[in-house]
């Protein structure tokens, strides 16, 4: 695999078609570049063919007759190899700096809310004890609430390590006591540790809708890996990238971190999805950055259910008339001294959430009917 790598990226490096003039059309479709050359996905299958030997004479061949081949020193061939390496592994290994890995913290907190008298929503920010702890006391005021009949739980937070205890936790507040929740396989150990459910003394057995999306932490996919296999849950977003895994940091260098997994996360049954996600029942795509702007809305402290329900304009209408007002009359006072308006602004829609409250919404008035 190492010398496959290797050699992906000195290919890469060196399939550079040199610029020269075509005579006649005839010629162009020689001159076009190779789709190998374009194509890394088919490159790799290309190389994935080469048994050893063809491997290593590769790699003679390049380091001895090559155009430029006093440029391919052992420093740069490794420096190859890694970047080859780590590009294979996807998310099994990266190299971070300190301000990326601190990047990857979620800056987002707990926060729950209730959209309409019967939709609640629930939503973690970096998956702690702390809010595990909140998580209880929203359960308990929801679970007394008998209006509240479903929770839109959203695991759309980045983080950047697994904890799996806490995510054992959460899970044990959606799932009955004594269940095998998932396991740890480490390479080497063929005892794999194991996540029972515990009793809670805070817990929620109604509707459940899960928000996911290329954002979620390895906890958030833990957790939805879990509910979506063993609960009757519905989840709404993008797929995840598959990052449940166990993480060990080691600083390689002057601001270097190599992150690589040490142990994989798997379902009850076996089933792995690492660097496969999970494929959300009904795909809806909200861009990360009008996520991002709603979560930091919300922080400061404005009502989701203000950003997520759209105010209309006030506007003249037969009400209006027959009282004698104009409700549009200070909009139009403000256009006309060029100041703002609260409506100038485009509102933010999360897309994703808001699908999950109009499915929710319009289930309820077909059944009501």
């Amino acid at each position: 695999m190492i010398f496959r790598a290797l050699l992906v990226l000195i290919l890469a490096c060196s399939s550079v078609t040199p610029l020269r003039a075509i005579e006649d059309t005839s010629q162009v479709e020689a001159a076009a570049p190779s789709p190998e050359a374009d194509d890394p996905v088919r490159l790799r299958e290309l190389i994935d063919t080469l048994d050893q030997s063809s491997l290593q004479e590769s790699f003679r061949l390049l380091t001895k007759d090559y155009i430029n081949h006093e440029e391919l020193d052992s420093l740069a061939i490794n420096r190859a190899a890694l970047q080859g390496m780590l590009s294979r592994l996807d998310f099994g290994a990266m190299l971070l700096t300190e301000k990326q890995k601190s990047e990857r913290n979620s800056p987002f907190q707990f926060h729950d809310t209730l959209l309409t008298p019967k939709i609640a929503y629930l939503r973690f920010g970096q998956f702690n004890k702390g809010e595990v702890a909140s998580l209880d006391k929203a359960l308990k005021t929801l679970t007394a609430n008998k209006k509240v009949e479903h929770l839109i739980l959203d695991l759309r937070s980045p983080q950047a390590q697994a904890n799996f205890a806490i995510a054992s936790q959460i899970l044990s507040r959606f799932r009955p006591p004594n269940e095998l929740l998932f396991k740890i396989r480490r390479p080497g150990d063929d005892r794999p540790s194991l996540f029972i459910s515990k009793v809670a003394d805070e817990s929620w057995a109604k509707n459940l809708i899960l928000l996911v999306d290329r954002e979620t932490g390895n906890v958030g996919e833990i957790i939805a890996a879990v509910l979506k296999r063993e609960g009757d849950c519905l989840t709404i977003g993008e797929m995840t990238p598959g990052l449940t895994v166990e993480y060990r940091d080691v600083p390689v260098g002057e601001d270097r971190i190599l992150r690589y997994a040490i142990a994989e996360v798997v379902l009850e049954d076996g089933t792995s999805i690492f660097q496969k996600g999970i494929t959300p029942d009904l795909l809806t795509a909200t861009s990360v950055e009008v996520k991002r702007a709603v979560f930091r809305e919300n922080q400061k402290g404005n009502d989701l259910a203000d950003i997520l329900f759209e105010k209309q304009r006030p506007r003249m209408n037969e009400a209006a008339l027959v009282a004698g007002t104009d409700p549009e009359i200070d909009f139009y006072l403000l256009r006309s001294q060029n100041k703002p308006t609260k409506w100038d602004k485009a509102p933010l829609r999360d897309r994703a959430l808001m699908q999950a409250v109009d499915m929710l919404q319009t289930s309820g008035f077909l059944e009501s009917k």
